[in-house]
């Protein structure tokens, strides 16, 4: 299985206590085009974060020599990088799973797996990060712009969203325009007059009514 190729330069710090592992791991990761950097503990995990230029991904092994375990270590590392955390474990007991919950994880991996599976977790942990990273930026481009955007439900009709705009003019909050629709605020439109309203903008031929 070969990673595409937009993904060939990502760089991944292993954080791993067995070497035999950590070697493994490494040689399928290089194979497949990633870049990767190993630790041997979690401290030397956030220390190397913190101190240097952050990775693309942490695969992070959940139980680890030293005083911090995988989980902790990713805490930190979370608290102070927007980081993907795909979690390494032998270890499936309901405890630890309950553990890999409490944190902002991109999912796990079970040690003994093929290496299909661990290729693929890796990938779609850092697709789907890129994703969120994508929708947050979109998130603040339509809050703080200065023309007024709306977002509502296509069959409801209710509004999905208002930005900081709209809702200084409108003059309501956003828990009160969640429950509204456009006709609440043009109540001299009918439902079938607003839907023929919206028939250029779904044909392309307005931006704007």
């Amino acid at each position: 299985m070969q990673v595409e190729n937009m993904q060939k330069s990502k760089k991944i710090l292993l954080v791993e206590d067995s070497r035999f592992t950590a070697k493994v791991v490494t040689g399928l990761l290089n194979k497949n085009g990633y870049e990767v950097e190993t630790s041997a503990t979690g401290e030397e995990a956030v220390q190397k974060i913190s101190g240097g230029s952050p990775p693309e991904l942490v695969l992070m092994d959940i139980e680890l020599v030293g005083e911090m375990d995988g989980i902790d270590a990713a805490r930190r590392i979370l608290k102070s990088r927007d980081i993907p955390v795909v979690f390494l474990t032998a270890n499936t007991s309901g405890e630890i799973i309950d553990k890999i919950k409490e944190v902002k994880a991109y999912g796990f991996v079970l040690k003994d797996t093929d290496k299909a599976a661990l290729l693929s977790t890796v990938e779609m942990a850092l697709k789907l990060h890129e994703a969120n990273t994508h929708a947050r930026m979109f998130e603040r481009l339509f809050e703080n712009s200065l023309n007024e955007l709306y977002i509502f439900h296509p069959k409801s009709l209710k509004f999905v969203a208002v930005n900081r705009a709209a809702r200084k003019n409108l003059g309501y909050t956003i828990e009160e325009l969640n429950t509204m629709t456009p006709l609440d605020l043009k109540p001299e439109l009918d439902l079938q007059s607003f839907r023929e309203l919206l028939v250029p903008l779904v044909s392309g031929e307005q931006e704007q009514v």
